[in-house]
């Protein structure tokens, strides 16, 4: 089951209208703070509110971060915007994330309202090395662990880390082929990588929590130690970015 591509169309025109709504100039956005002081805007709201229309109108149960019903399947998996904190300060590192699951089958969605990229599960493309003229392997970590320097000490001459926010928009990104892999060391929840775990399985990627590889259920919360790559890659990023950077 998946949503047809008339209807993904017409969400998307939607969002862009509302983000071309909001004077980014002026950081007119609509924030607020919900009761775990996490933020939240009119543009997640919005977002969350459309796509359940959706998940009524196709039978599905449905589970957002801001409106957590039921997994039970048949079911919708939403994060409206993966990356607030991008999107609240007009950022285009964010990114709608969506996945439907039922008993035999499962489709999921990516999209980044800023820049129109626009990944699904069903997308026929061949994954890439993300540095195919060299043998340098490219990983896109989570900004605000760099910031904290998380990777200072990671020093390795096959490796190379950058910044990215969001990530289901890293995780879309790696799927696409701009990357090698992507690491996070804290933990996730199940509508900020369902979405994005799904896609790169479909293109032989791989989600291992803490060198092991695991197959992401429906489980809300999943705890941080997380690499998405391909099996080859494996032992090669583990020993070098998690071991030796971060398990000192």
């Amino acid at each position: 089951m998946k949503i047809e591509n008339s209807v993904i169309d017409k969400i998307k025109e939607n969002i862009q209208l509302k983000v071309a709504s909001i004077n980014w100039a002026q950081h007119s956005i609509e924030k607020f703070l919900k009761e775990d002081r996490s933020l939240v805007t009119e543009v997640d709201l919005y977002i969350s509110d459309l796509i359940y229309e959706v998940a009524k109108d196709m039978g599905l149960n449905y589970f957002s971060e801001e409106s957590q019903q039921s997994l039970d399947r048949p079911c919708l998996i939403i994060d409206p915007v993966d990356g607030t904190r991008e999107l609240a300060k007009g950022i285009g590192e964010c990114a709608v994330s969506l996945s439907i699951h039922t008993e035999k089958s499962e489709w999921a969605w990516i999209y980044n309202p800023f820049t129109g990229f626009d990944i699904r599960s069903d997308d026929q493309q061949l994954m890439k090395n993300a540095n195919f003229l060299s043998s340098k392997l490219l990983g896109f970590v989570s900004r605000s662990e760099f910031k904290n320097g998380v990777y200072d000490k990671f020093q390795c001459a096959d490796i190379e880390i950058l910044p990215r926010g969001s990530i289901a928009f890293k995780l879309g990104l790696l799927a696409a082929g701009a990357c090698d892999f992507v690491y996070s060391r804290s933990s996730k929840n199940i509508w900020d990588i369902k979405a994005g775990t799904t896609i790169c399985k479909q293109r032989g990627l791989r989600l291992y929590h803490r060198g092991e590889e695991v197959e992401l259920g429906f489980e809300k919360r999943i705890q941080g130690d997380l690499l998405w790559c391909r099996p080859e890659y494996k032992e090669r990023i583990y020993n070098s970015i998690v071991k030796n950077s971060l398990h000192e």
